[in-house]
């Protein structure tokens, strides 16, 4: 007897249709799965599927949806797809209550990472009072450690950001490293720390203006603990692009934005893989405990944030919950701002804060030896 297929009698010719529709979502799917996996140098149009995996995923699951109705013995073939990628989806949502906690445990660090945007204005709230609800928001966090990226301070006069966050949130040292400075103000990103700084530095490999990596050793009881502060490669997206990215049939020469875009994306992706590289091989001559975190820019199906998390524990993983957005304009869906750990750490608590202060929302998590 000649054996039963797809296009037989079983099915009809809508449900054929939408059979040949989720095999391509299938593939579309098992490429999104490869971004994380391939460098960018190799194959750079790759990284683009992981950044779709989103609405990649949806299209996967409403396939499964359908044939749940209609044959549900394909829904289990079609879903087989998405339980392949479940490592994956863990990197991305937390399938747990978010716990409400603003208490610190002495036996716990509390570390905490921001991308401040240089404290410009957001959402109509002048930037000086985009300072103020930043400093009112870590003294209430209370962090242990703090990473900004995009940090914006005098470095002469009386009006140092870096004087008020060490006196008003109660730290101990910090350690400034400008991408850009003048004889009156400086930006580029900042560790502040309650416990004493006894060596920090600057990894130049492969950086890229304000977009760099510092360090700093850290000094906690009789621990020394390895802190990293990322800030990778961004799309260095203008607000043409962004408008062309949100409607593209409104552009005026969709064909030259589209290179633009492009090629902007290509120089990203390669780029981040670089610093990737470059801190990887940082990271594996230390002999402390790391911790990572900062502005990755990219999401967690992108080969650079998957490069530098291997061996660490990724503390949305640990103990986030929900779909972990840390970066809410343009596409307000996206992961891109992360802290990793070493393993000798337990993951207590993680947190993303919902507040508007900057493009990106700070996030802080508990940790312990």
């Amino acid at each position: 007897m000649a054996k039963k297929n797809i296009f037989r009698s079983d099915l009809g010719f809508f449900s054929k249709t939408v059979f040949i529709c989720n095999i391509i979502a299938i593939l579309l799917l098992l490429l999104s799965y490869a971004a994380a996996y391939i460098n960018p140098k190799i194959i750079w149009p790759i990284a683009f599927f992981g950044l779709g995996y989103l609405p990649i995923l949806l299209l996967n699951i409403g396939f499964v949806c359908y044939w749940l109705v209609r044959k549900p013995k394909y829904a289990l073939l079609m879903a087989l797809p998405i339980l392949l990628g479940w490592n994956l989806l863990n990197q991305h949502l937390g399938f747990r209550k978010q716990e409400h906690r603003t208490e610190k445990p002495d036996s716990t660090l509390r570390i905490m990472t921001f991308n401040a945007h240089l404290f410009t204005e957001i959402d109509k709230i002048p930037a000086t009072d985009v300072k103020n609800d930043v400093i009112s928001l870590v003294k209430k966090t209370n962090p242990d450690i703090l990473c900004f990226q995009e940090f914006f301070s005098k470095i002469k006069g009386t009006k140092k950001m870096t004087k008020r966050i060490v006196e008003e949130a109660g730290f101990q040292d910090y350690y400034f490293e400008p991408a850009m400075k003048s004889e009156h103000e400086a930006y580029g990103q900042v560790i502040f720390s309650k416990f004493p700084i006894i060596n920090s530095g600057t990894i130049t490999k492969n950086e890229y203006g304000i977009n760099r990596i510092i360090f700093a050793d850290i000094l906690r009881n009789n621990d020394t603990i390895r802190v990293y502060n990322v800030h990778l490669r961004s799309f260095g997206l203008q607000t043409e692009d962004k408008e062309f990215i949100q409607n593209p049939s409104h552009s005026a020469n969709e064909e030259h934005a589209t290179r633009r875009v492009g090629r902007k994306l290509k120089y990203a992706f390669e780029g981040r893989s670089r610093q990737a590289e470059a801190l990887r091989d940082h990271m594996d001559s230390t002999r402390y405990p790391i911790i990572v975190m900062g502005d990755f820019n990219d999401t967690p199906m992108s080969y650079s944030v998957n490069l530098i998390r291997n061996g660490l524990k990724n503390t949305f993983r640990e103990k986030g919950s929900g779909w972990g957005v840390t970066h809410y304009e343009m596409l307000p869906f996206l992961q891109i701002d992360y802290i990793f750990c070493s393993r000798r750490f337990h993951v207590e608590h993680y947190h993303v804060v919902k507040e508007k202060l900057s493009d990106h929302y700070p996030v802080w998590a508990d940790i312990r030896f």
